[in-house]
């Protein structure tokens, strides 16, 4: 052991595995020879798998060991395994001061893009009186980290000549890519994050930035995606990462998986203007009103004076007006403005379709509806809303029916999409269906005079005679037109018999 130690000094680092080989010989389990040895093969001689192997076997021995633990770590790191390497270079740093090992726990950090706290650990290595082989390497690292922003910025032209030395830099990369970014240099970014993670391909915040790049200003959704998936692989729970591929994902039209991701993100990130705005649509585009009104006014609330809220005060309140028909003439120049500015703007068309059936215009409405349901095709509200134009029209009674099915999936405890159906499916001779969906649409709201006069045949089809008297009765007095009048007066007539 002596002699190992000696000629590891003198840099004889072949004679110094060997002796340290000798010692194994006589003592396999001896956790100071397979530690050294191990450090020597990975650091010096080039031999990474016999490193991994003695070095497990290091830590099986001594598991609570920081020099173990350390040098497993960078036994790892050397193989480039850095998510791994960091686990064990924080166990190992959190039990010893050891500055070599503080700087193997920045340099984890680093490769990860960590930046803070691979500063904090390159500065605990700094501060320590005892000398280490990284010193300059961690002072390096240190003054790259400080030069963030501000007038001690290292320009572009400054971090291609850094690079040019230490090509492996990724913090360097990373801080070139932004450096691009700022100039609107936006293939020239992408291009120096796909370079940092050559040097790391598991490097999280290279892969977020690489699918916010791609969804923005370079308009490639497919390359989005892939980036924004593997970036979720890598940080699976981190809620901004959900945010930024709920956003992809809705833009790509999953909305579904969008309204899942941005659910997630938003309950994490709850004073983010930008990830309640997108959760809010990612909400509506399912047709949960209600949920997606109160995300944005919380995105109001988080940031009111910023140029989101403009946006968010304009959904708001065409979301509200479609609701509120008292509303519709005060929103109108709100709906005119935002078809201007966008003709696909699904709330501002909801609305305005809200204002077409007020003044009779419903082939105008059903435009509308439809131009809504390519933009979101499982939009709920649209869906009834055409159903129930079409169920007037003795030739699309089918696509009605259809519509409505799938309105009724979004909508299930909606009661006018249940008279709706139990109506269609009376005509459709359902009878026991059409029954059970009008009783439905009645315990959560008194059915019309059509409602209740589709109750009263389905309860004579179903042979209850007494409550199918009841319910045509009702009708009647609640004003039946004709000829539906006249067909329940009949009815009356032959159960009276």
């Amino acid at each position: 052991m002596t002699l190992a130690l000696i000629e590891e000094k003198q840099k004889d680092y072949t004679g110094a595995a060997e002796a340290y080989e000798k010692v194994l010989a006589f003592k396999g389990n001896s956790m100071p020879a397979l530690n050294n040895l191990s450090y020597l093969y990975s650091e010096r001689l080039n031999q990474s798998a016999k490193a991994l192997e003695l070095a497990r076997k290091a830590r099986a021995l001594a598991p609570g060991n920081p020099l173990v633990a350390d040098t497993l770590g960078w036994v790892l790191f050397q193989q480039k395994e850095y998510r791994q390497a960091l686990d064990l270079s924080e166990e190992a740093a959190g039990k010893s001061d050891n500055p070599e090992i503080q700087y193997h726990l920045g340099m984890a950090y680093y490769m990860m893009g960590n930046a803070e706290p691979a500063q904090s650990a390159f500065q605990r290595a700094l501060s320590s009186t005892e000398d280490f082989p990284s010193r300059a390497d961690a002072q390096r690292r240190v003054d790259l980290l400080s030069q963030a922003s501000g007038p001690s910025a290292l320009s572009a032209k400054q971090l291609e000549e850094m690079l040019g030395q230490h090509p492996e830099d990724v913090v360097a990369r990373i801080r070139l890519a932004e450096a691009y970014e700022k100039t609107s240099a936006f293939d020239q970014a992408a291009t120096a994050y796909e370079e940092a993670l050559k040097s790391n391909p598991k490097l999280g915040p290279a892969t977020l930035k690489l699918a916010q790049l791609y969804a923005g200003p370079l308009h490639n959704a497919k390359k989005a995606m892939e980036f924004a998936k593997k970036a979720r692989e890598l940080s699976p729970g981190d809620a901004r990462v959900a945010g930024v591929l709920g956003k992809i994902a809705f833009d790509a039209g999953n909305f579904s998986w969008a309204y899942s991701l941005l659910q997630e993100s938003s309950r994490q990130l709850s004073s983010e203007p930008q990830v309640l705005h997108d959760f809010a649509w990612a909400a509506y585009s399912l047709g949960k009103i209600d949920q997606a009104q109160e995300a944005m006014q919380q995105c109001l609330n988080a940031s009111p004076n910023s140029q989101i809220a403009s946006a968010a005060k304009s959904f708001l309140v065409l979301t509200k007006a479609e609701q509120d028909p008292a509303a519709l003439a005060a929103a109108r120049p709100e709906i005119e403005k935002s078809l201007k500015e966008d003709p696909q703007d699904v709330p501002a068309l909801m609305a305005a379709a809200a204002l077409d059936i007020q003044a009779g215009a419903k082939k105008d409405a059903v435009t509308r509806y439809q131009k809504v349901l390519q933009r979101f095709p499982a939009f709920g509200l649209a869906q009834k809303q055409l159903a129930l134009i079409y169920s007037e029209d003795p030739a699309r009674k089918d696509e009605a029916y259809a519509l409505a099915v799938k309105a009724r999936e979004s909508l299930p405890a909606d009661p006018v999409v249940a008279q709706m159906m139990g109506q269609l499916s009376y005509e459709r001779k359902d009878y026991s269906r059409a029954l059970q969906l009008l009783q439905e649409s009645a315990r959560k709201k008194p059915l019309d005079a059509e409602g209740l006069y589709y109750l009263g045949l389905s309860y004579k089809e179903a042979k209850q005679p007494a409550e199918a008297r009841k319910a045509l009765k009702a009708a009647l007095a609640a004003g039946l037109s004709s000829p539906s009048a006249g067909v329940a007066q009949r009815t009356l007539a032959e159960l009276n018999k």
